[in-house]
């Protein structure tokens, strides 16, 4: 692509944000003599038509929950975004095989990305790129977000992070009350289970390819259900499985599902006010939801090495 004049949308508050990165950002495309200009989505609201006819190119600065708010106010627009990590996980990122290095990244956004239509989940009424949870992974993000905001001291290292992460999980796992969940389409039953992931890529919790045969641009999602959950253990032995023998268990609809919408409650109506559902890491509401496969709904740069691209 040529690009004359960039928008760098980023989020001072990602984990591994800072402003020593953003000014790094600048002066790359100061050097290659591309106008760049920089909006915090903390201070700043996203106007879309603006964008659309001001930029050639929007970098998201952040991680999987900023991505997933300029998404959500980019979609169905022609610009097209690209996604510099800076959050904990990054999802896209690593289904995108984005450089570790921020040189590289921004090198390989200008000289060797492709702009392509990929495919979006729609959650009731909210977009996202990577992945629904329903359940005890919704239950854990709200936990998380309700612990981050009572906490004043910011973790800087991203391991550090992320095992602090991984350590509160199997602790919340342990208060979390497993409701039975009922997967329909056309007000007919598909499955029941404990734990449902509606999965857009490949990648799930981090470099866990739970998902190994997905990709945004396919026209279905690939759906994970855990039927038999009572507890830590069962939930660990279950993901296990996943990552162990997907070959075994990527044909078997006890496990994996495939479907472009589904919609999912709880098997008992008083309770759906008590399970959660969240998106690309980011708590949206309760049950029930309507999930759907919307297709073409958003341009990214996408690295044509690592994505078949039937597209121009």
């Amino acid at each position: 692509m040529n690009f004359k004049k960039v928008l760098i949308i980023y989020n001072p508050k990602s984990g591994r944000f800072s402003e020593k990165k953003l000014s790094y950002i600048l002066s790359f495309f100061k050097l290659k003599n591309i106008s760049a200009d920089t909006l915090n989505i903390l201070k700043n609201s996203i106007e879309k038509e603006n964008i659309e006819n001001s930029y050639d190119a929007v970098l998201v600065a952040g991680g999987d929950g900023s991505l997933n708010y300029v998404i959500n106010t980019l979609v169905y627009s022609e610009i097209p975004i690209a996604h510099l990590p800076m959050g904990t996980v990054n999802l896209f990122a690593m289904e995108n095989k984005t450089p570790h290095s921020l040189k590289k990244a921004l090198s390989d956004i200008i000289n060797l990305y492709k702009p392509v239509k990929i495919g979006l989940g729609q959650a009731n009424e909210r977009f996202f790129f990577a992945m629904t949870g329903v359940g005890l992974d919704a239950f854990v993000v709200k936990n998380m977000e309700e612990k981050i905001r009572s906490s004043k001291r910011r973790i800087y290292n991203n391991s550090t992070k992320y095992i602090s992460y991984i350590l509160n999980i199997i602790k919340m796992t342990k208060k979390y009350r497993f409701y039975d969940l009922c997967m329909e389409k056309n007000n007919e039953q598909i499955t029941c289970a404990k734990e449902i992931i509606v999965s857009n890529i490949r990648y799930y919790g981090g470099p866990f390819e739970i998902f190994p045969n997905n990709s945004p641009l396919d026209d279905k999602f690939h759906i994970r259900t855990v039927k038999n959950a009572a507890g830590t253990a069962d939930v660990i032995f279950s993901i296990l499985k996943s990552l162990i023998f997907y070959k075994k268990y990527s044909n078997n609809p006890d496990f994996y599902i495939k479907d472009n919408e589904v919609t999912i409650t709880s098997t008992n109506d008083s309770t759906n006010k008590l399970i959660y559902y969240q998106c690309d890491g980011e708590l949206v509401g309760t049950l029930p939801v309507k999930i759907k496969k919307v297709e073409n709904a958003l341009t990214m740069l996408i690295n044509p090495r690592y994505f078949p691209l039937s597209q121009p």
